[in-house]
């Protein structure tokens, strides 16, 4: 396990003012992605036994492009929670459950990095949306003055339906 749990928490789940960015910010940031690209290739042929780790961080930057915009729309400690029960789906004959508490700490980036050893990544976002879902629901149903189908519309806008 080469990157604590703050590292992945802030590639995660960003802060909203790091993720409103201007064009030529976006510009800027895809040049410097891929300069770095094209390092760890030349890193990897001189390198091999250092290719776990770039599987890891791939998975991470995948996994962040993923919940980026539910982040944006629903705040980072909703995502977070949301997060948190969707490793609840996965985890839930392997480990204690997780505390859906918005806090992504050391037990939970412990759960999302050993998810990893037995889920394809595909799996790891659909249960994600599932648990987004599921809270929006759970949290909105109960309130007449909201609407419940609205709110899951807008999940399924920012994390795609379930596959």
């Amino acid at each position: 396990m080469n990157q604590n749990y703050k590292t992945v928490l802030k590639l995660l789940f960003p802060e909203k003012s790091t993720l409103n960015k201007t064009p030529s910010q976006q510009f800027e940031e895809q040049l410097r992605n891929q300069l770095h690209s094209m390092r760890q290739e030349r890193q990897k042929l001189l390198n091999p036994e250092d290719i776990s780790a770039d599987f890891e961080n791939e998975n991470y930057k995948e996994i962040a492009d993923f919940i980026k915009q539910h982040v944006l729309t629903v705040g980072k400690e909703q995502a977070v929670k949301d997060f948190q029960t969707g490793l609840n789906f996965l985890h839930k004959d392997l480990i204690e459950p997780l505390k859906e508490d918005g806090d992504f700490g050391e037990k939970t980036f412990r759960a999302f990095y050993d998810i990893f050893k037995y889920y394809d990544i595909e799996i790891i976002k659909n249960a994600i949306r599932k648990g987004a879902l599921s809270n929006t629901v759970i949290s909105t149903s109960s309130n007449s003055a909201i609407n419940t189908k609205s709110m899951v519309n807008q999940v399924q806008n920012n994390l795609g339906g379930i596959k």
